[in-house]
């Protein structure tokens, strides 16, 4: 009890903010580093996809950038500051949800799960993806569950929530957590408060169902945003990366998963699963976790769909994660009095997930070793 009482910083009003942001200030810099010499193809160039020359289903951010200024420069400036600004948000809400409601030991091993906050700093190739604004909507909504500003932080949550999905249609992922928050924490009755999310989604689909371009449209769009990207000198960006999803729909992006699967490496994706299952244990140490499991059941089967579509698996752990973890910070808990409680403190080590398609792991004191001195040199890095 003493170590938990230890561990009970919360009393420190914005101790929690202010450690996510020092963690995350080395990757901060290496994306400023990353736009200060022209941009990543993916990390950067998926916020410039726009509807300049005709409507793309990730263009909506990306038209608000572009309408701010004519210079590349600029624009990559931009990007870089107004990501980072959300993140920094994203760390503030969280904040807000985390003293809102009493939190344990487990609490703290979940928010710095390799598969939830430290995922982006053992993969920077995971970071500053278009879901950063679904991340912002969820916490923003959390935030703010049966408080005085709920109805206020409800319609900015639902507006983050609208761009993020006409922005990347991952961000629909979070449809269900979100509802399920309203229903089962604020206990809202109110249809509307439901219609602010599902209304927009509902849109979102049916455009891409029925006005979607053909993909001869799509590719001349694509050709059309390079050739703008250039004329912005940001030539970095048209190489292979997020300008060449656009040309592709549902269909396309499913085979080529399928392929993956069947074809190339099926042993990774099944070792993903076995990952997500492992980033589970935590929880396994509240009294309340079978009622968690059956409160979880339902999100994890809205998120099938996105693992046969899509091969970025440790990015889709890392939502489901996230979704997880709002539910559970919003929960009651009871944390089991067992002594193995404190091999939590290995947690944060024991094992790493790329972005797509990769596993690195072995059970090996050098691999957590490895992963120490990482987390260690990151800290370390902005002295």
């Amino acid at each position: 009890m003493k170590v938990i009482k230890l561990l009970n910083l919360s009393n420190y009003r914005y101790f929690l903010f202010i450690l996510l942001i020092l963690t995350y200030i080395p990757l901060f810099s290496y994306y400023r580093e990353l736009n200060l010499n022209g941009g990543h193809s993916f990390l950067t160039a998926d916020w410039l996809i726009n509807y300049k020359f005709g409507y793309v289903n990730r263009g909506l951010i990306g038209t608000l950038i572009v309408s701010l200024s004519k210079s590349g420069t600029t624009l990559l400036n931009l990007i870089t500051y107004s990501l980072i600004f959300i993140y920094i948000l994203i760390f503030y809400f969280l904040h807000k949800t985390f003293n809102n409601k009493n939190q344990n030991l487990i609490s703290y091993f979940l928010i710095f799960s390799p598969l939830a906050f430290l995922f982006p700093i053992y993969d920077s190739q995971g970071s500053f993806r278009k879901e950063i604004l679904g991340i912002l909507a969820l916490y923003i909504l959390t935030s703010s569950i049966n408080s005085k500003n709920y109805n206020l932080s409800l319609y900015a949550s639902s507006i983050i929530y609208t761009i993020g999905i006409f922005s990347h249609s991952v961000n629909l992922f979070f449809l269900s957590t979100i509802l399920f928050i309203l229903y089962n924490f604020q206990k809202t009755k109110k249809y509307f408060d439901y219609i602010l999310y599902i209304l927009p989604s509902a849109f979102y689909i049916l455009i891409n169902l029925f006005l979607r371009p053909t993909e001869q449209k799509l590719t001349i769009i694509k050709n059309e945003l390079c050739s703008y990207m250039y004329d912005l000198e940001l030539e970095n960006l048209c190489g292979y990366g997020s300008f060449d999803f656009i040309t592709w729909d549902l269909n396309a992006h499913y085979l080529i998963s399928q392929n993956y699967i069947i074809n190339l490496n099926r042993d990774v994706y099944l070792f993903y699963i076995v990952l997500f299952l492992f980033s589970l244990v935590p929880y396994l140490f509240d009294k309340q976790a079978f009622q968690l499991f059956k409160m979880f059941l339902p999100l994890f089967v809205t998120f099938v769909p996105l693992f046969l579509i899509a091969i970025d698996w440790g990015r889709w752990l890392y939502i489901m994660s996230l979704c997880l973890l709002s539910i559970y910070l919003l929960s009651d808990k009871n944390i089991i009095s067992s002594r193995l409680k404190y091999l939590l403190f290995l947690y944060p080590v024991a094992f790493r997930a790329e972005h797509c398609c990769n596993i690195k792991f072995e059970f090996s004191f050098e691999y957590f070793l490895n992963n120490i001195n990482y987390l260690f040199a990151n800290f370390l890095s902005f002295i």
